[in-house]
């Protein structure tokens, strides 16, 4: 029996870490249905980067069932937060979450704080009153779902501390229980009520929602409440603040109040009276407008009084918004502006009196804008709004950052003056230029800009022209363990530099925490799309600091993401964006990640002395320094931040690591395909298959495999904790087998496709003839003739033509002459007449792929020394083949002898087709976003692009043929016209003298038609010479 006398509390250490993994790995429907897992690992990580103060865990016998976690609050000042709450969900309903709640709200009192905070969401119907009946007030707003609890400043109360000794605060408490924002609303102020009631006692308390702070006790003796008239007040003007005391005893109190002073309110309050029953008084104060607008994540300016009644001391106080007679505001509706450009800003007036007004207001000269008028006057209604278009001629690209002066005359004949600043920023191209306002700090070059929002620190990096999402860098921490004291804190300098490069912000925070630590961050804006974020530790003291780390949190969105992991890059298809919980950090095996969404693109990396890894939802780069000496700079980074800037994962890798890193294929997240890549087997040799995720959810649902005639079936279930599935198939008969499987879980559905190449027992027959050699493996026949064409020109399968050539002499077709047809590569800078000028020798060819399966074909290899420039290089083409199986593996070694340096040298292959007695009955399928999916050749000139793989067929023929291009193409298209059918691709290739390069193969296979799956098994593919490592590609 579950009961909660079996529930203790207890603070988390590494000893639970592996039931605290199980409960969260079982509380998934607890928030949305999340399948994240959760391992110990996971956990004790997690754990010691946590910025909680407390870390409180509900057990049941030995097994957690619940968690709390409390910290000290992140956006304003005088509370503690809980971050994170959970219950698992078979022990819900067992006031294990209120055991957890009164825990932290008990630990609150104990260290002194007034406030408890957290958040939740509007729907979490099942919390929000469990969070009401412990004393928490839900805030009505429109960005976030915020409730605060003052109960901990109640308690605090000398005066209801006998109250509270007698009876229990959460028994006796009679607030009305509501699913929505609470809140008594008046003037514009909202008050949060409890109300407690025992026998004849009760207390009833008001908290004022902006100043957090108490309006109003009441008890069976006594009633103390403040009041102003309104939320919203002019500054310097005089207004009144109401103070009542109402005695309920027969003995008179003596009672006195002084006024709370601050920068902003003046409250010249000393007051010392007799009450005997009933007593009011009105005291004058005025306030003056903060630099930065009171904010609604922070604490408001407050008008109070502390009252003093026989020893005991009751702090009174209400939240104010300062106000002038009105606000002014410049705005642009042009994204992208350029020197000399005439446009139309907007002058936004709002009024803030209640009368009709005339307002007039002189703009100023500047460097940035000429105003086509330089005094706007103009009438509004009593708390009125209008906006006014003002003509406009740029100046040049900045920010707009002016002084002006307004003038606002009321209908009752008084008059108001203040000043209001216009802010407003003018990119365009090659506008390198900062600025700020009242919230935020800009950094624009060209079309990227960097905001930084100044109450915590938060950065923005984007382009003003993007669709998506900025990426964002959330508040640094310093640690450990890691202090969350920058989210409330504004950088104490900031600086703006302009390098002939690249514009640079310098923001300089300052850590209590790990005082006297600065902290120094340089935002460096590239006009490209590029930003370089380094940090900068200053220890500005007499002593060395050790063992600092710094945690830079980082939130981007990962649709279409590309993420190096364990030797290879895991690319995202699905519509499923995971946040960084689904990923496996540890596997992360570069330092770069990249994201493309909507035609725009995203990419991050870290240096190689910092760590990226997951922090909670987010990604972050971790630093970690051993040691800072006294008065020691030490430089950090840079994070790099493309936005724009890379078309693929690619080429952003190729600029994170430079030129010279290996080459790397792409994998799916989620695929049907064989263990170790072993898609190549042998007649009658099993085959484990698998279904399998590279992400942390754990794989549950029904797998059915179709092999042959037969289907197996696999099931899982969450509880099995697995990532795969597996199968094994087996062959009886050699080919290529196109293996179909459907996966079925409770909330997806998916269609899996791949191969499986079954190799014969016979052998690969090459032999030499008058025809040239030929290649036969028992169910393909090639041929290749170095004296026709230094390519293969013939390609059987069934007895029946594919290739398109003239064998036996090569001559003009359509745009090509010389041309002889079939499949070959040959270099962009040598013409057709120039490679028949070399020699081409051709020799059987054995080739070991990374699997260990033998490879048999011929080389075709031309020696360059007749052209001037490749005199020294030789040509190797390679077409392979395997016995019994209708499959090509067709691509090119450059051995460099030319005593020269070849550099981003194009390489081309071509492949020309026709399959058909005629060519207009051949045609080619491609995968397209368009109507048409197949185009005929022979007909009329056709150019497609961007083609990585196709389908080619004939009307009269069932079979078809496949070509998949490798990843590392330049370009892959098909062209066709009246007289040749032209598959091709691409290549760069680059080499010193006494290199050799190598492109990645093309397969050609024959088989009824299938669609090919987005990351094909052949993509894989690496040939190793028999007896020695892999080839250089």
């Amino acid at each position: 029996m579950k009961t909660m006398e079996r529930v203790n509390i207890v603070e988390y250490h590494d000893d639970l870490a592996k039931s605290l993994a199980k409960m969260w790995n079982e509380s998934g429907e607890n928030w949305g249905g999340d399948a994240v897992v959760t391992t110990e690992q996971d956990v004790i990580d997690k754990e010691a980067k946590s910025t909680n103060l407390h870390t409180f865990l509900a057990l049941v016998e030995d097994e957690v069932v619940g968690y709390c976690g409390l910290s000290e609050y992140r956006e304003d000042i005088g509370a503690l937060y809980i971050p994170l709450i959970n219950v698992h969900p078979d022990y819900q309903g067992l006031k294990i979450g209120k055991q957890l709640l009164l825990t932290a709200i008990d630990k609150t009192v104990e260290y002194g704080w007034p406030r408890l905070d957290l958040f939740t969401w509007p729907g979490n119907t099942k919390a929000v009153p469990l969070y009401k009946k412990c004393g928490f007030f839900w805030e009505d707003r429109d960005d976030t779902t915020h409730l605060m609890n003052f109960m901990p400043m109640v308690l605090q109360i000398d005066w209801l501390r006998p109250f509270f000794e007698k009876h229990n605060w959460y028994t006796t408490s009679q607030r009305t229980i509501d699913i929505k924002p609470d809140g008594i609303k008046t003037n514009e102020h909202t008050f949060y009520e409890y109300k407690w009631e025992a026998g004849d006692e009760f207390v009833r308390i008001q908290f004022e929602r902006t100043g957090r702070g108490i309006r109003l006790i009441e008890t069976q003796d006594l009633l103390i409440e403040m009041e102003l008239p309104d939320f919203k007040l002019l500054e310097k003007k005089d207004h009144a603040a109401n103070y009542h005391i109402k005695n309920k005893t027969t003995t008179p109190l003596t009672v006195s109040l002084t006024g709370d002073a601050s920068e902003l309110v003046h409250h010249p309050l000393q007051e010392n009276v007799t009450i005997p029953n009933e007593w009011s008084g009105e005291f004058p104060f005025s306030i003056t407008v903060p630099k930065n607008e009171p904010s609604p994540w922070k604490t408001h300016p407050v008008v109070g009084a502390t009252i003093n009644i026989g020893g005991y001391k009751f702090p009174m106080k209400m939240g104010v918004f300062p106000i002038k007679a009105g606000k002014v505001e410049v705005r642009s509706v042009t994204k992208s502006w350029r020197a000399q450009q005439e446009g139309t800003l907007y002058l936004d007036l709002e009024s803030q009196l209640e009368q009709d007004s005339t307002w007039t207001i002189k703009l100023p000269q500047n460097k940035v804008v000429k105003w086509d008028t330089s005094e706007i006057s103009t009438d509004l209604t009593g708390k009125g709004r209008i906006s006014i278009p003002l003509p406009v001629q740029l100046l040049q690209n900045g920010f707009l950052s002016e002084e002006v002066d307004v003038l606002v005359e009321s209908e009752n004949g008084e008059s108001y003056t203040f000043t209001a600043r216009l802010t407003q920023a003018f990119p365009g191209y090659g506008g390198k230029f900062g600025g700020d306002t009242d919230t935020h700090w800009y950094g624009y070059n060209g079309l990227t800009y960097v905001e930084i929002e100044k109450r915590n620190h938060l950065v923005k990096i984007g382009s003003i022209h993007s669709s998506e999402d900025p990426v964002g860098l959330l508040t640094p921490k310093i640690g450990k363990p890691y202090s969350e004291e920058f989210s409330k804190k504004e950088a104490t300098d900031v600086e703006y530099i302009e390098l002939p490069e690249a514009f640079v912000i310098k923001t300089t925070l300052a850590s209590e925490a790990f005082s006297p630590l600065l902290l120094h961050t340089y935002l460096k804006v590239y006009g490209e799309g590029l930003v370089e974020v380094k940090h900068e530790f200053v220890n500005d003291s007499i002593e060395a600091i050790q063992s600092v780390s710094l945690l830079q949190p980082i939130f981007m969105e990962f649709k279409s993401a590309a993420i190096p992991q364990q030797g290879q890059v895991m690319k995202g298809h699905e519509a499923l964006i995971p946040f960084m919980e689904y990923i496996r950090d540890k596997d992360i095996s570069e330092r770069w990640l990249f994201t493309k969404s909507m035609g725009e693109t995203k990419g991050v990396a870290w240096p190689d002395d910092a760590v990226g890894k997951k922090d909670d939802w987010r990604f972050a780069v971790e630093y970690s320094v051993d040691s800072i000496q006294p008065q020691e700079n030490k430089c950090l980074g840079p994070i790099q931040i493309g936005v724009n800037i890379s078309p693929d994962w690619q080429k952003w890798r190729e600029f994170v690591l430079g030129d010279n890193a290996p080459n790397i294929k792409e994998t799916s997240m989620f695929a049907l395909e064989a263990e170790d890549g072993a898609f190549i087997s042998r007649v009658g040799e099993s085959v484990d298959y698998a279904f399998r995720s590279l992400l942390t959810p754990y794989v549950h649902g029904t797998l059915r495999v179709k092999n042959g005639g037969g289907t197996f079936i696999k099931e899982a279930g969450k509880e099995d904790e697995i990532t795969k599935m597996n199968v094994k198939l087996k062959h009886n008969e050699p080919g290529v087998k196109a293996i179909a499987g459907q996966f079925h879980s409770p909330g997806q559905r998916a269609a899996l496709h791949t191969y499986q190449l079954v190799q014969g027992t016979g052998d690969v027959q090459v032999s030499p003839g008058a025809d040239g050699w030929t290649v036969d493996n028992g169910v393909i026949s090639m041929k290749a003739c170095p004296d026709y064409y230094p390519g293969l020109y013939s390609l059987s399968y069934k007895g029946k033509e594919t290739l398109h050539h003239q064998y036996p002499e090569a001559g003009p077709r359509a745009w090509w002459n010389p041309w002889g047809g079939g499949i070959s590569y040959r270099f962009h800078a040598v013409s057709a007449y120039s490679m028949l000028k070399e020699k081409t020798k051709v020799e059987p060819a054995t080739k070991i792929d990374q699997l260990g399966n033998q490879w048999t074909g011929i080389c075709l290899s031309t020696s360059f020394t007749e052209h001037e420039t490749f005199n020294g290089v030789a040509l190797r083409q390679y077409i392979l083949t395997l016995p019994e199986v209708p499959v090509l593996a067709v691509y090119a070694e450059i051995h460099q002898g030319a005593n020269r340096t070849f550099a981003k040298e194009k390489l081309l292959y071509d492949s020309f087709f026709n399959p058909a007695e005629k060519l207009t009955s051949s045609y080619v399928n491609v995968k397209s976003d368009g109507i048409f999916q197949r185009y005929y050749a022979g007909v009329e000139e056709y150019e497609l692009h961007d083609t990585p793989s196709v389908t080619i067929g004939a009307d009269e023929r069932k079979e078809t043929m496949t070509v998949i291009h490798p990843t590392t193409r330049k370009m892959a298209g098909v062209y066709m016209n009246p007289e040749v059918f032209l598959v091709e691709a691409d290549y760069e290739w680059t080499a010193a003298a006494g290199e050799t390069t190598a492109v990645d193969p093309t397969i050609l296979f024959f088989g009824e038609e299938t669609q090919p799956p987005t990351h094909h098994p052949f993509h894989n593919i690496t040939f190793w010479d028999e007896g020695t490592g892999p080839s250089s590609h």
